[in-house]
């Protein structure tokens, strides 16, 4: 994909940027509801972007379906990379980028279709809609149960390598 926002080149780019620029503080959440969704897209697409969405944004879009700026599959579609699992993905289109930029024109249009949200207080963190990061083995991807952050392998993969260390074990 080429015309994406962080090419600066969105669908709705004069928006995005002159709201964004409007509303967002250098630090910290938004004084209004509009900047704090802004903020919250930004946050999204800052991550697919620049880490694969390998940070905790489970926040962002939790407080964007609960304003009624996205939609529930958008929400499912980013939802799913937003607490450990890593976007492996060629930015070449795929469902996650296409829910990305789809998840900012909808918070733009949803700003503009309602720009008392521009002046409406703010009185909450994205970060209060946050969830626990998740854990995936390194190997086939499957959710694991594990505190560790780096190096979780579930049972089944484990099993395979102990199962191949037998194997090239040579008993002489």
């Amino acid at each position: 994909m080429e015309n994406i926002y962080w090419h600066g080149k969105g669908t709705h780019q004069a928006d995005y940027t002159r709201l964004g620029e409007a509303l967002i503080p250098a630090m910290g959440n938004c004084n209004t509801v509009a900047g704090e969704m802004m903020r919250c897209a930004t946050r999204l697409s800052h991550d697919l972007y620049n880490n694969g969405m390998g940070n905790n944004t489970s926040g962002a879009v939790n407080f964007l379906l609960a304003k009624g700026a996205i939609d529930k599959q958008t929400h499912a579609t980013i939802y799913e990379y937003t607490r450990g699992l890593l976007y492996d993905g060629r930015y070449a289109g795929d469902a996650m980028q296409v829910a990305v930029e789809h998840m900012i024109d909808s918070v733009v249009l949803h700003i503009l279709a309602n720009p008392q949200l521009e002046t409406q207080p703010n009185s909450e963190d994205m970060f209060d809609y946050e969830e626990e990061d998740q854990h995936f083995c390194e190997e086939c991807g499957d959710e694991v149960d594990s505190r560790s952050m780096y190096g979780s392998v579930c049972s089944y993969c484990e099993s395979q390598w102990e199962d191949e260390e037998e194997d090239d074990y040579c008993y002489a």
